[in-house]
């Protein structure tokens, strides 16, 4: 019996340019594939064959309530994989009415371990889950034609923590409290997952709540993990210009920071300056027990990856061999860091080829199909 993986493309970029890359993974291995566009779900329809099919989905895409996709699952015999690259706080809805949205065969795939837990936990109805650290892309740029024209590149988006204010004023001085004792908690040391300190504060506040009470507050403290996030964000940036560095920022949102960025654009486009800069610098989501595709990326385009660490990232790799960590409590080291590293090159170099070939050999979206499928 033919095994078919469906796709959906044109959402979300990078979601779209991960599904594609998973796409021509399986079909490299002999699978049936098709990807139809996001807003044309009729083409999905048209061309489910058999009786053997799975969609592999990010994010909930197609599996969120969206009407028209809800009576294909319904329709047809489909197993559905949902690999969620955020927290799962950020997808409460979905989640507890998977059944309605997606159909009974239902899996989730986090890139977080500790995600992982946190769905068993306030989420028992979902039987299988599973953690799948994320891939890197970008194994097959022509390195030969690239020359490295920056010293350090930050790839990504920026806002300022004062745009969070509103939603943590919102409710009153109370619940601003709250929230501002949990960002409080969590800069006062960043190895901590968000769910535990979240958790930790909740029932403080309010011991008698349930696993569903629990759940529901957190999928509201999203603005918490954002305001966090952008913290370091700006820390690590600020601090990065100290050393002196010839720098390229790719992304929106730096002007609030004195500082100009390109545009993000799509991913296939930041994959390329990446290759061109010596030193990627990585700011980590509250990622503790996974890894970030911008670090793996940086990778397998033979760019130093500095990053602060995870614990994943602890147990796979080599601080100083093949990848660089720097310590998110002490940004102030950060410009030290990459100044030893641009000048001693041949040292750069060396970690620069290590990671790649570490990471070309355990690190793609080919070795993630491997253990997706």
């Amino acid at each position: 019996m033919e095994k078919n993986y469906f796709f959906i493309n044109g959402k979300i970029e990078t979601l779209s340019y991960f599904s594609k890359k998973l796409m021509d993974c399986f079909s490299d291995m002999g699978y049936g594939v098709f990807m139809s566009e996001f807003y044309n779900p009729h083409e999905l329809q048209r061309n489910i064959t058999g009786t053997d099919n799975t969609l592999i989905t990010f994010n909930c895409i197609g599996v969120s309530g969206e009407e028209e996709y809800r009576n294909i699952w319904r329709g047809n015999s489909f197993k559905i994989t949902n690999i969620l690259v955020d927290h799962p706080m950020y997808y409460h809805d979905q989640l507890v009415h998977y059944r309605d949205y997606a159909c009974d065969d239902y899996r989730v795939i986090c890139i977080d371990s500790y995600h992982a837990e946190y769905i068993r936990r306030y989420y028992p109805d979902i039987r299988d889950v599973s953690f799948v650290p994320i891939a890197g892309s970008g194994e097959d740029i022509d390195l030969t034609q690239v020359k490295k024209e920056y010293d350090v590149i930050f790839t990504g988006n920026f806002t300022s923590c004062h745009k969070f204010d509103p939603y943590i004023e919102q409710k009153g001085p109370e619940y601003a409290q709250f929230y501002r004792g949990i960002i409080d908690d969590m800069l006062s040391d960043t190895t901590r997952p968000l769910e535990r300190v979240c958790e930790e504060h909740i029932l403080r506040e309010f011991p008698d709540s349930s696993p569903d009470d629990m759940r529901l507050v957190m999928s509201n403290l999203l603005f918490v993990d954002l305001y966090v996030r952008f913290f370091l964000r700006e820390r690590a940036i600020k601090e990065l210009y100290k050393s002196g560095a010839n720098i390229k920022l790719v992304g929106k949102g730096f002007e609030a920071l004195g500082l100009c960025g390109t545009a993000l654009m799509p991913t296939a486009f930041c994959l390329s300056e990446t290759a061109k800069a010596r030193i990627s610098l990585n700011v980590m989501p509250w990622f503790k027990g996974g890894a970030h595709d911008r670090v793996l990326s940086s990778m397998l385009v033979n760019t130093l990856a500095l990053t602060d660490t995870s614990e994943w990232f602890s147990d796979n790799f080599r601080d100083g061999s093949d990848i660089v960590f720097y310590d998110n409590m002490h940004m102030e080291k950060l410009p030290d860091i990459v100044t030893g590293l641009l000048d001693n090159p041949s040292l750069l170099c060396d970690i620069a080829q290590q990671a790649r070939e570490k990471a070309l050999k355990s690190h793609t979206w080919r070795s993630r199909a491997e253990l997706i499928k």
